[in-house]
């Protein structure tokens, strides 16, 4: 399967699209979304292109944070707004991942996925190792996030990056397996739009696997959120949200004052 046969055109929505000369060529409209550093950017020539509104969206177009952040800047982060416990109940990226991988599913279900707001691509790349015979999308806003996650991955020939917008996804109807999408929900400036998009995008029985901040137990983390414009998520208030939207079979997995949830497109 050519990977341009999961994408539609962000500018009339055709499907008809193709690789030429490592560009991205709509045949409908002439749209032409350029390849570059290793990834296709569908933002070059966005229409309405999303303008950073908070100092976390600002910091994630750095490309100092891009280059830290695995190693840096996300596990510190996530101590700060979730609590060491969130650490020590998963072990670490390595447990955090088997969360994700199996509530995914990834080992009974072929792809393709889709990694949503993927930064650097920590979790796309291991997604890919995860399912070699599987396409692994990994899609993000920010231009310097993914420059470094189409460097680091590098090497692996199911994995594809691109630069894309979550509130409109230049990814066609009903033809990924299952969306991961890890810490970002915050970073959204209209969640609903997002469950939307990823609803269009799923198969049928296609499972959307996510995790964000539930509300601090803690002053500090109270004012913490409030100082970074973090906006935190009761379970509760989340479940009814994705049921609204049209998802079902909603759990979580508590982990601090985070959470990993997954739903199902019925």
């Amino acid at each position: 399967m050519d990977v341009a046969s999961l994408l539609r055109c962000p500018q009339c929505k055709a499907t008809e699209l193709s690789v030429q000369s490592k560009q991205m060529i709509c045949a409908e409209c002439g749209y032409c979304c350029p390849g570059r550093m290793g990834f296709y950017d569908f933002m070059d020539q966005a229409m309405n292109k999303r303008v950073a509104s908070t100092a976390e969206q600002r910091f994630m177009e750095s490309e100092l944070v891009a280059r830290v952040y695995e190693r840096v800047w996300r596990p510190n982060f996530v101590r700060l707004m979730a609590g060491k416990g969130a650490e020590a109940l998963t072990g670490g990226f390595a447990g955090e991942f088997f969360i994700h991988k199996n509530s995914l599913s990834m080992d009974e279900r072929d792809g393709p996925w889709l990694d949503l707001s993927c930064g650097p691509g920590m979790f796309s790349r291991a997604m890919a190792s995860a399912s070699p015979g599987s396409w692994v999308i990994g899609l993000d806003i920010a231009r310097s996030m993914v420059e470094v996650a189409a460097s680091r991955g590098r090497g692996y020939d199911n994995l594809v990056f691109i630069r894309g917008d979550a509130h409109e996804l230049p990814i066609d109807d009903g033809c990924i397996t299952g969306v991961n999408n890890s810490g970002a929900l915050h970073v959204y400036d209209d969640p609903e739009a997002v469950f939307t998009e990823i609803l269009r995008v799923l198969k049928p029985d296609g499972l959307f696997v996510g995790s964000t901040f539930a509300p601090a137990k803690s002053l500090f983390g109270r004012l913490s959120s409030q100082v970074a414009g973090i906006r935190r998520f009761a379970p509760s208030e989340l479940r009814a949200w994705l049921s609204r939207v049209g998802f079902a079979d909603y759990e979580e997995v508590r982990l601090g004052d985070a959470f990993i949830f997954r739903v199902r497109k019925p």
